[in-house]
């Protein structure tokens, strides 16, 4: 498929210049590599980005990632400059600093300081009017504060330099602390969780108020207090960084995840977007939530969790803490979940085998076939709108009359058809608004209108594979395999957003529009955009 002529002209440039701000992603954040401390904030550098915290407020401000200009997440150190009010980062790619008047980090790769490649910068000082850098190898470099020009070796004492907190720094025993729970410190100095899973303190200190900073590696971010010896953890960002599935309501994010290598944990995380508390459901410790691989998750008006996994669907009732797995055995067409939409009182389920149907108060399960010859079908969507349900499978697109159970079958181009007719058509996402409802094709988008009860064929296509669409008003977000579309439905322009607008990834699973902002679960983390403010 080729774009159409309403783009815009594709480039190496961002679609716009952006406020700091307007881009953040989140990442799992619970490796904590290093520590500083400014005038109001303490900055922790992480496996997924920069985590601001207001130490007199006590807030967690959104964190620095990719998607705000660093050049990596992967922080391996860190420093706030007292005389220039820079906040300096090494990582993977080299160093950032960010200019507290700027809109954006700036980066300089480990080459342009005569760092040796493959080499990696572990430790940013302060002497004079002079960032000092260490390498792996021992090697200090020292570069401009304000500017960031590499300025040569550095050959002195390395004693004069003024080091930021690190993981090379010493570890103080911490046997007599107490910590919040649930989590406990043995006579070793280790933390365990309820789970009895080990973890260690890797990053340790007490500031000139006796309030302590630091890091447990794995499990999250420390704080506390020296005066009573009590810690605290903190966790932040989903577990997985690879977001396949997720859920938005008005004051939550529930992600899940694919199976990756960026942590040893893996199960499903929710974010509370007041207070930007993080919370786990680790799968291999309930047995409800067999497998870690998420393909969907929806939250119904009851505040029941259902996700849809490679081993079956689990059902979380957060209030009364109770989880439950349903499967082939209790009547489910397949074992793989693939698509949940909860309806009132029915929960359409749909899987690589098939459509079932379940009654939620009393959890019976039905098997549901679209066709007379009752043929396995793939189900790859469903979304219910007022007066229907409808069925991307891959022998087209089917709808359910929610009150007559009526059931039609469309071709490519809106058009009836028999409900046993073979339609060479796979359709894996669709979405409702107020007044349409779209599907999406491998043509371009089909929409039906509710109002004039017929189909219309957009002319807009895109060079990619839709997964998940949404919509609000005028507006139709797209999430592809390579980044997302905006569709502005009255006159067909599109903009293209990629990583180098600030999206954490280039795959792109789900989209959720959250009134000014939008969320995007990518391959690389959690993105949202602060997209109302241009939409106009």
């Amino acid at each position: 498929m080729n774009i159409s002529a309403f783009t815009q002209n594709e480039s190496d440039f961002p679609v716009r210049i952006y406020q700091l701000d307007d881009w953040i992603s989140y990442k799992n954040c619970n490796y904590v590599t290093s520590f500083t401390e400014s005038n109001e904030y303490i900055y922790f550098g992480t496996s997924g980005g920069i985590v601001p915290y207001h130490k007199f407020q006590h807030y967690w401000g959104d964190p620095y990632t990719v998607s705000n200009g660093l050049a990596d997440d992967y922080i391996l150190t860190i420093l706030f400059d007292q005389s220039t009010g820079y906040l300096w980062a090494s990582h993977r790619a080299g160093v950032s600093f960010l200019n507290p008047t700027a809109d954006a980090w700036e980066n300089t790769s480990n080459e342009s300081f005569d760092v040796i490649r493959d080499n990696k910068i572990v430790r940013l000082g302060v002497i004079n009017s002079s960032i000092c850098v260490m390498s792996s190898v021992g090697q200090i470099k020292i570069i401009d504060n304000r500017f960031g020009y590499y300025q040569g070796s550095y050959d002195d004492d390395d004693n004069s330099i003024s080091w930021a907190i690190s993981r090379l720094d010493p570890i103080p025993s911490i046997e007599n602390y107490t910590i919040n729970q649930p989590y406990r410190i043995d006579g070793r100095g280790i933390i365990y969780d309820d789970n009895f899973q080990e973890y260690s303190i890797n990053l340790f200190y007490s500031d000139k108020r006796l309030d302590i900073y630091g890091g447990i590696w794995g499990l999250g971010i420390l704080t506390g207090d020296l005066n009573v010896k009590i810690l605290k953890v903190h966790s932040f960002g989903p577990l997985q960084n690879k977001i396949s599935a997720f859920s938005l309501t008005d004051n939550r994010i529930i992600t899940g995840s694919l199976e990756s290598a960026s942590s040893a944990r893996t199960g499903i995380s929710t974010l509370d977007i007041e207070s930007g508390q993080w919370t786990y459901y680790e799968n291999k410790f309930i047995p409800e939530l067999a497998s870690a691989n998420v393909f969907d998750i929806f939250e119904d008006k009851s505040g029941n969790i259902w996700i849809g996994t490679d081993l079956g669907l689990s059902i979380y009732n957060e209030s009364k803490n109770r989880w439950k797995r349903l499967s082939m055995a209790q009547g489910l067409r397949d074992e793989t979940i693939w698509t949940i939409t909860v309806d009132d009182t029915i929960a359409w389920i749909g899987t690589p085998l098939g459509l079932n149907k379940i009654y939620t108060p009393t959890m019976k399960i039905k098997r549901l076939f679209l066709s007379r010859d009752k043929r396995h079908m793939k189900i790859y969507k469903i979304i219910c709108d007022q007066d229907f349900v409808w069925i991307g499978t891959d022998n087209g697109l089917y709808s359910v009359d929610k009150l007559t159970r009526n059931v039609e079958h469309y071709d490519m181009n809106g058009k009836r058809k028999d409900i046993d007719a073979t339609i060479a058509s796979d359709i894996k996402a669709i979405t409702s608004g107020d007044s349409i409802t779209v599907i999406s094709q491998y043509d371009g988008l089909l929409s039906y209108n509710h109002i004039l009860k017929d189909f219309e064929k957009y002319p807009q296509f895109i060079d990619a594979q839709v997964l998940d669409m949404d919509m609000t008003e005028n507006y139709i977000w797209l999430a592809t395999d390579n980044g997302v579309y905006l569709i502005r439905l009255n006159d067909f322009y599109i903009e293209h957003y990629l990583p180098r607008d600030g999206l954490a990834g280039y795959f792109v699973n789900k989209v959720r529009i959250d009134g000014d902002y939008v969320w995007f679960g990518t391959d690389q983390g959690l993105s949202r955009y602060n997209w109302r403010q241009y939409a106009n």
